[in-house]
């Protein structure tokens, strides 16, 4: 019998996640994507001198002969893979579950036994998919190593694995750090929706109106991180528990509830719970009349603030009470007018502004329902709804500044009248100073944060626009606008991966979803993948309900892969329809002047500039109008917008 072989090895164990369901459901598929991920990867390892000691199904085993080879191979697998599904759709995308461990191993007759190897093919399980888990010997070895970044996960108990075991997670370097339960910051806050308990499905609007209320209320307090409610409300009738929400808010306290209305009674019950425990920090009971509910308001934040260490100051809770109404109907017309205008569509626009009307005649005193018709027409101006963009934003900024009259604290109307005065005004510096104030009034407003970057775009501080969109995304990381606002300047920044990265986590929430195609399309242009663009330019003109803006697009896909005289075509049967409809005139623009007819494309800009409908950050940074930008007539544009 020949004599075994012992060694301290490095093992890595990697494990092909969901390949046995896809096997069950389409097995040609399967077999495809498993021997394409086997080319990916053996090249990796063998550049790392790792020695492949066999498959295992969907995985391997793979030895090395040192700690930092096996690591280093780990990170290029998931990096390697991580660009690969950026370009792949949702169910050809290949993620791996990787663990590395280092331990005494037998070599007997071309294979490994041990311990150690069965450690390692525990360890995975821990992992993510996409993730790397290393075990404590690993860790050990690399910590003062600064090339690596990781993740404690603390000892966890593994199969078939008497003592429990140290684990870490090592995180890629595209990555930004993602934090373990033991590290969420208390003071990042997330409101869940309130749930209602009423009999009533007409009352929803009020516990949807409640959460946003009291996330506003939280948000003006100094020391704390507040989750916006465009991202909270995802989790409405979730089943997930507060430490899973937690950790993909990445936020260390939740707040969570109901709300029971019965003519003008209301019960509100709140608990906040220590997302790291899951154990709850404190909970109350109101029960109270309507009219109470600001009070109910100003308790919670208190309540919050105490449990926090944080001070709730005179200021803030006189700010809490100066948005009461004097007459409570006007509060609930307030909070249908929201229900309604979170909707984001056509129709339920309308009825948004007919119910903050209604609230606006019930009491002209009170400022919230102005700030709520300042944003619907500043909606319906970005959209083209119902009537011309430049009198939707002269009837938003109107009612911005009656808004502001009434409450000069608010800092949504602040916000409302400098997005305006951006989009419509061109107002730079004043915008600036009303953008700024909203930030001040409240340091975790996410739309005065999404506006600001579009600000610091259109006057060209490119770098200084990155940092706004990232606050923004922190703030608010699951809203499709701030999502797309963050993709917007890392595609003018270069940073392309990222950019579709986040676009496809969108995707993955909303497959229907316009605007992530759109730039899905522009983005793989940029990095030559023109197969890509050509799938996402086809798949914008299904969801997309703008054709003329859609059709648009394949002029732009085949001006930028060459097909010139295909793009001319296809923007003369589009200028010989009816009139094009766009929200925005950029993508015509951007084709004529790929073109080479800068004379169509200024002659466009000027109509753009009587509706007021001009797109500055894409004019200053959009890689594909160099050629647009090098014409005289720019500067002579920019200096008439104010930006010379």
């Amino acid at each position: 019998m020949p004599q075994a072989d012992r060694r301290l090895s490095s093992i890595m164990f990697t494990d092909m996640v969901g390949y046995t369901s896809l096997s069950e459901t389409d097995e040609a598929l399967a077999l495809v994507l498993l021997e394409e991920h086997r080319q990916l990867v053996r090249p990796i390892f063998a550049r790392h001198s790792g020695n492949e000691v066999k498959t295992l199904g969907d995985g391997f085993l793979v030895e090395f002969p040192s700690v930092l080879d096996a690591v280093r191979s780990a990170v290029e697998v998931q990096e390697a893979l991580r660009s690969r599904n950026l370009s792949a759709s949702k169910d050809r995308r290949i993620q791996l579950r990787v663990a590395v461990h280092l331990g005494d191993v037998e070599h007997r007759e071309g294979d490994v036994y041990g311990d150690a190897v069965n450690l390692a093919s525990r360890l995975h399980e821990l992992a993510e998919p996409g993730e790397i888990c290393i075990s404590g010997q690993v860790f050990d070895l690399i910590r003062n190593n600064r090339e690596f970044r990781t993740v404690s996960l603390g000892r966890r108990q593994l199969k078939n694995v008497n003592l429990p075991v140290e684990a870490h997670r090592v995180l890629l370097p595209s990555e930004k750090t993602v934090p373990s339960a033991s590290v969420l910051e208390p003071n990042r806050v997330a409101v869940l929706p309130l749930t209602m308990l009423s009999s009533d499905s007409q009352d929803e609007y009020f516990a949807d109106g409640l959460t946003e209320e009291v996330i506003n209320t939280l948000s003006s307090i100094p020391g704390l991180k507040v989750i916006a409610r465009t991202s909270t409300m995802k989790y409405k009738g979730t089943t997930k528990g507060a430490g899973e929400i937690a950790m993909e808010l990445n936020v260390g306290t939740i707040l969570e509830g109901s709300v029971r209305k019965a003519g003008n009674k209301v019960r509100v019950a709140v608990q906040m719970v220590d997302a790291r425990t899951e154990e709850p920090v404190w909970a109350q009971k109101y029960d109270r009349e309507l009219e109470d509910v600001f009070a109910i308001q100003s308790d919670i934040a208190g309540k919050v603030a105490e449990a926090l260490k944080v001070q709730l100051l005179r200021e803030q809770r006189a700010r809490i009470e100066r948005k009461a109404p004097e007459n409570i109907d006007a509060y609930v017309l307030y909070l249908r007018g929201r229900h309604q205008l979170e909707q984001r569509k056509k129709d339920d626009l309308k009825r948004a502004i007919g119910y903050f009307e209604e609230a606006v005649q019930k009491d002209p005193s009170y400022a919230l329902p102005y700030t709520g018709l300042a944003d619907s027409y500043t909606q319906m101006g970005r959209h083209n709804w119902y009537m011309r963009p430049r009198e939707a934003f002269q009837k938003a900024k109107i009612y911005a500044k009656k808004a502001l009259e009434i409450d000069d604290s608010l800092a949504e109307a602040h916000a409302s009248l400098g997005a305006i005065q951006i989009i419509y005004n061109w107002e730079w510096g004043k915008a600036e100073e009303q953008i700024r104030r909203a930030i001040q009034l409240n340091p975790n407003y996410s739309t005065a944060h999404y506006w600001y970057s579009h600000l610091l775009l259109a006057t060209g501080r490119l770098d200084e626009a990155v940092e706004e969109a990232e606050v923004a995304h922190v703030l608010d990381p699951l809203s499709p606008a701030v999502g797309m606002g963050l993709v917007q300047v890392y595609l003018f920044a270069g940073r392309y991966d990222a950019a579709i990265e986040e676009c496809r986590r969108h995707l993955d929430i909303d497959p229907s979803y316009p605007v992530a195609y759109d730039f899905l399309v522009h983005l793989y242009v940029q990095k030559g993948m023109f197969e890509d663009a050509s799938r996402e330019t086809e798949a914008l003109s299904k969801v997309s309900d703008r054709k003329g803006e859609s059709l648009a697009h394949f002029a732009y896909l085949a001006v930028a892969s060459g097909r010139s005289e295909e793009a001319k075509n296809l923007m003369r049967e589009l200028t010989a329809g009816p009139q094009v409809d766009y929200s925005n005139p950029t993508i015509l623009i951007t084709v004529w002047s790929m073109l080479g007819d800068n004379d169509r494309a200024y002659e466009l800009l000027e109509r753009a500039y009587e509706d007021g409908k001009v797109a500055f950050p894409s004019l200053r940074f959009s890689p594909d109008l160099k050629a647009f930008r090098a014409d005289a007539r720019y500067n002579q544009f920019l200096k008439r917008a104010g930006l010379k």
